[in-house]
């Protein structure tokens, strides 16, 4: 709970004066508020989502016809917002930061067993990726069609001295172990969005 140790109401009327020890009292009060408040979350800053499969490949995005190769499935960057807009974060310092990815799931057609496929949240600064966080999904020994990895990764992380250079944010996904030839695809619908978001979620100070 904020500790308001200096604040103090400041009661106004119709000619009351203005007075240095009045508006002191103001700046004082505004200080500790901000102080109090700066140290919540502020929520999600920026969010990409696929409501449609992308067939072809789309700013580094793609999400049918996939093999064994490493894709970028969603992606934060100066070209990712709707229109082609500036999606990418420039940190403060001090504050955790939450990347998200919402995978409505891995559709496999038959074949694909004892597939595993690695899912990558990474971080992405004047052209250096750095890998935040690492999830695998394990397909069955079973050559049915199904799905697989439904579910939200996400990772948490400092920025510290916080930065003037705007970060980019991208998931990748790799499969690796497959028998067959088939491909495999990421879902993404209307009721089933493909999400990537960044969130702050408070200060780390």
């Amino acid at each position: 709970m904020p500790d308001y140790n200096n604040y103090d109401p400041i009661s106004w009327s119709l000619g009351t004066p203005i007075t240095a020890g009045r508006l002191q009292q103001v700046s004082t009060n505004i200080a500790e508020v901000k102080s109090a408040s700066d140290k919540h979350a502020k929520g999600i800053i920026v969010l990409n989502q696929h409501t449609d499969q992308i067939e072809t490949e789309t700013n580094g995005v793609l999400h049918t016809g996939l093999t064994t190769a490493t894709y970028v499935i969603a992606i934060l960057n100066d070209e990712s917002g709707s229109g082609g807009g500036n999606q990418r974060v420039t940190p403060e310092a001090s504050r955790w930061y939450k990347l998200s990815l919402v995978l409505p799931n891995i559709i496999v057609a038959s074949d694909h067993e004892n597939s595993i496929w690695t899912v990558d949240l990474i971080k992405t600064v004047s052209s250096t990726d750095t890998v935040l966080a690492t999830f695998k999904i394990m397909r069955p020994n079973d050559t049915a069609a199904a799905y697989a990895g439904a579910g939200v990764y996400s990772v948490v992380f400092d920025t510290v001295g916080g930065s003037t250079t705007p970060h980019e944010f991208k998931a990748t996904v790799v499969q690796t172990g497959r028998s067959g030839s088939s491909t495999y695809a990421i879902l993404a619908g209307t009721t089933n969005p493909l999400q990537l978001m960044v969130e702050d979620v408070g200060s780390s100070a």
